[in-house]
């Protein structure tokens, strides 16, 4: 349980600060990225780690899970549906908050037993909002149980 609190608290502080809804329909842009739009990062960070119980170790990224290397270049795409996209994902455009400068995505949804995703991808560069995406980070997280005992494997890629 306690697990299970801190990535639903992990997931609340990407989302959280997103203080402005956007609505997009067909046609229409997604937090002001198109459908079709791409981009690339590097990957400048990887985090992967596996909770067992109240045990946190360090683990190697699961099954199920996109493995991207550091320094690893990604290319992204937004979706029709404007839906975060790239090797070995899809990840629904949730909102986007002009407070923040970034974009939310999400595939947590109540009742649902999929493994929850969350990304964020930032527009400002510093203190400026050039509109233009500046960054991005993504927790792939999957859940088993057996038993009584929950595992979670979290693995979180920041991009630049």
């Amino acid at each position: 349980m306690k697990t299970l609190l801190i990535n639903a608290l992990a997931c609340a502080a990407l989302i959280l600060p997103f203080s402005q809804v956007q609505a997009a329909g067909a046609g229409k842009s997604f937090g002001g990225f198109k459908p079709k739009q791409t981009f690339s990062f590097k990957v400048t960070s990887v985090a992967s780690v596996k909770t067992v119980g109240a045990s946190v170790s360090k683990a190697p990224i699961p099954a199920g899970i996109p493995k991207f290397k550091l320094k690893q270049t990604v290319k992204f795409t937004i979706g029709a549906k404007g839906q975060l996209t790239g090797p070995g994902f899809s990840i629904p455009f949730l909102k986007s908050g002009s407070s923040a400068g970034g974009n939310g995505y999400t595939n947590v949804v109540a009742g649902s037993r999929e493994s929850p995703i969350v990304g964020l991808v930032l527009k400002n560069q510093g203190t400026v909002n050039t509109g233009a995406p500046a960054s991005a980070s993504i927790i792939f997280s999957k859940y088993t149980v057996k038993g009584t005992t929950v595992t979670t494997n979290a693995v979180t890629y920041y991009f630049e």
